[in-house]
């Protein structure tokens, strides 16, 4: 499986890089929102793993611009906001 992981906490997203390599999965990753749209965006991904509070481009306006654009790869959001 390919993964693009956007996360700005470089630390957090080579944890959860290292983790999915483990398990056989082929991972990329962004540490700004707008990487992470660039990579979504032009290459494909069988899943993404997206941060809500990202540098440069919220998380929510890339999952926005991408269903925007008709590219429907699942998306699992993270965040450590603590409210609805």
């Amino acid at each position: 499986m390919k993964i693009l992981v956007v996360e700005d906490e470089q630390r957090i997203g080579r944890y959860i890089k290292k983790g999915l390599e483990l398990k056989s999965h082929t991972v990329d990753l962004a540490y700004d929102g707008q990487t992470g749209y660039d990579l979504a965006s032009d290459t494909s991904y069988d899943l993404i793993i997206l941060d809500r509070m990202l540098p440069q481009l919220d998380g929510l306006k890339v999952c926005q611009q991408l269903r925007r654009e008709k590219i429907n790869t699942p998306i699992l959001m993270l965040t450590a906001k603590n409210q609805l």
